[in-house]
């Protein structure tokens, strides 16, 4: 299982955001898990995006893991967007923070208490330099006085009114929090983003065995990634969300090879690969088709050649893993339809 850091040493923060990845497979640790809880990175920058990114690269760097920080500022628009990022520091204590706001702002009437939180969560890949970033905001004003007892790390709540659910932020639960709140908003989308791009995905793949003139046709894959790349390969790939095997099936070959193809006879074993270095597994669902119309048209993007083959010549082919050992499990139903 995939181990992915939350860089923060706050267990409320912690478990606020780990809350929201409860359906994703993946084991979530923090800084103190991994004894870097001493080590603080710096907040250098006058924006939370740039901060997050600072704090998400220096705690990946660290850890090599993926890594997902975020920072949060607070603005007080009476204030002139005090304390803004630096949140923290306007006090020693959370209790003095919320007592100076709430003394700058005596006698100030309602309409001119207006605040809101921001969050940028950034996820950075310390093996590719790739990050990715999402931002969160709420608005709300300064109540009148402080409600309800402070929980760590979450040192503006007592004093930030909701005006949807008149309530302060302090009153509500975590999970009635989360659905509204900046970091909900901001550790949504990183909890879709991790689910699309990191989690173990199952692909189904329909591909096609063209048969024509007592040859089969196949294409040499076109790959950024050097074990698949110069491999020869059944023209097909992935079926889209709400897309019938068939359709897709008909769609990609048409996409890859300019061909139009009817299904003549499906191959019974369906094929399972599974690629732990890049988190999915493969089934492989292979028709043989005839060429209903159009002509030889690759994708260049994928494809950089193409051939039609003999049984013979086909076994000599350097072949992706598993369309090898269809050609060689199926040789006595392909040999219907070539030498």
């Amino acid at each position: 299982m995939q181990k992915i850091l939350i860089a923060t040493t706050n267990p409320g923060k912690f478990n606020e955001i780990v809350n929201f990845f409860g359906d994703l497979n993946f084991k979530f640790v923090n800084l103190k898990d991994l004894g870097l809880d001493k080590v603080e990175a710096e907040e250098p920058f006058e924006t939370t995006w740039e901060n997050a990114l600072n704090k998400a690269k220096f705690y990946a760097k660290k850890s090599g893991l993926l890594t997902v920080a975020e920072d949060t500022a607070f603005y007080v628009n009476h204030l002139k967007g005090q304390p803004g990022i630096k949140a923290k520091r306007f006090a020693s204590t959370a209790e003095q923070r919320n007592l100076k706001i709430l003394k700058f702002l005596k006698g100030v009437p309602a309409s001119k208490r207006q605040s809101y939180f921001e969050t940028h969560a950034c996820v950075y890949h310390p093996d590719t330099d790739v990050f990715a970033m999402f931002p969160g905001r709420v608005d709300g004003i300064i109540s009148e006085k402080s409600v309800s007892d402070f929980r760590h790390g979450m040192n503006y709540d007592c004093i930030f009114y909701y005006p949807p659910l008149k309530k302060n932020f302090s009153e509500l639960t975590i999970p009635e929090k989360n659905t509204i709140s900046h970091r909900g908003q901001a550790i949504v989308k990183v909890g879709h983003y991790l689910s699309k791009q990191f989690a173990f995905k199952q692909i189904i793949v329909p591909a096609a065995i063209i048969v024509k003139d007592r040859k089969m046709f196949f294409t040499l894959r076109r790959d950024t990634r050097s074990e698949f790349n110069n491999k020869w390969e059944f023209p097909g790939g992935g079926v889209e969300n709400g897309e019938e095997i068939i359709s897709s099936l008909k769609r990609e070959v048409k996409e890859e090879t300019g061909f139009s193809v009817e299904p003549i006879e499906l191959l019974q074993k369906i094929l399972t690969k599974t690629e732990k270095k890049y988190s999915y597994q493969v089934f492989l669902i292979i028709y043989i088709c005839k060429i209903k119309s159009g002509k030889i048209n690759i994708a260049d993007n994928e494809t950089c050649d193409y051939g039609w083959f003999t049984m013979k010549k086909a076994l000599k082919l350097d072949f992706l893993p598993l369309n090898k050992e269809i050609i060689q499990q199926n040789k006595n139903i392909l040999k219907k339809y070539i030498d």
